[in-house]
């Protein structure tokens, strides 16, 4: 199986999960995907190719542009979407388990799970796994 396939999945899964829990949301212009680290590390590749993949599907209007904003094991990158971009539907921000751990144990002051829009979570299922499927969850929070 190439990369293309699996960033497909895990582009249109995010898109598709994200879509449906804000009432068929549609974006409007460019979108940005925040990567909470610097350039050439793996949240720059995760945002690139979930923009790329996002773009090649037709699935936004414009171009998905890549910030990079490290700092304090992504702290600053959500410190900032809190307090200037909360609420903006045009952006996308790079997130891990570890991103929710340290969210859960209030490890980035000021902030907590209600300040954050889930769109999805996501994991890849190889083909020589037992589970030909995984169960789906969709979560909605208001």
């Amino acid at each position: 199986m190439s990369i293309k396939t699996p960033l497909t999945f895990v582009a249109v899964a995010a898109f598709t999960v994200g879509a449906s829990s804000a009432m068929a949301f549609e974006p409007k212009g460019k979108m940005e995907c925040l990567a909470p680290a610097d350039p050439g590390g793996g949240w720059d590749f995760t945002c690139r190719s979930v923009g790329n993949v996002l773009e090649e599907l037709d699935l936004v209007p414009a171009s998905v542009q890549t910030i990079n904003m490290a700092g304090a094991g992504g702290g600053v990158a959500y410190a900032h979407t809190v307090s200037k971009r909360a609420g903006d539907d045009q952006l996308l921000v790079a997130a891990s388990t570890a991103t929710t751990t340290r969210l859960a144990q209030g490890q980035f002051p000021g902030m907590n799970a209600d300040m954050v829009n889930w769109i999805g979570a996501l994991g890849p299922i190889t083909a020589s796994s037992p589970y030909p499927t995984a169960p789906s969850t969709t979560i909605c929070r208001n």
